[in-house]
């Protein structure tokens, strides 16, 4: 299967907490009803920028926004340093923050950029895009929600403001319900 890029264009941050209400209403509902859960996440595992494997099972038990970007990707720029706010707004909370790059070249080319933007969170490398593939992953960037059991529970297309005060007092919100 071949990973195709296309430009979103990035959605306000409102149309991205209402999609992620429904989802999580949509969620919740189904699974009163039907006694069926939401969707899980594709487990995987992919090397970090320093080459130790880290597993998406490494998170259980809280909540991960991951986020799939690449170092040419112009939208994907624009985003790192809303993520990077969001990860250190959040990070001794149950919210992990974590990239995964598509970069063919690897940690090469992204160490340096992860390193000059001075981006602390996580940073795993699918050079192949096979994990993006296992999400369906069809324009960069794409952020999954990933609930404490391993189900994803939100999706964003396009470039996103992660700092921004509505965003964050959802995030606040959401981990003060578990």
């Amino acid at each position: 299967m071949t990973l195709r890029y296309r430009y979103i264009k990035p959605c306000k941050n409102v149309t991205f907490l209402l999609i992620l209400c429904v989802c999580l209403l949509a969620g919740a509902l189904g699974s009163a009803q039907a006694g069926t859960s939401a969707k899980p996440a594709p487990r995987f595992v992919l090397p970090s920028l320093h080459g130790e494997p880290v597993r998406l099972d490494d998170f259980r038990g809280r909540y991960v926004l991951l986020n799939f970007w690449a170092t040419w990707c112009g939208p994907c720029k624009m985003e790192m340093p809303s993520l990077e706010t969001l990860y250190r707004k959040f990070r001794a909370s149950k919210l992990a923050v974590v990239g995964v790059s598509n970069d063919m070249f690897g940690a090469t080319v992204v160490k340096p950029y992860v390193e000059s933007q001075g981006l602390t969170f996580p940073v795993l490398l699918d050079p192949g895009s096979d994990v993006s593939n296992s999400f369906r992953v069809l324009s960069l960037p794409t952020t999954y929600l990933i609930d404490p059991d391993g189900n994803i529970i939100g999706e964003q297309s396009g470039a996103e403001n992660w700092s921004a005060p509505e965003t964050l007092q959802y995030f606040e919100d959401l981990l003060k319900q578990r």
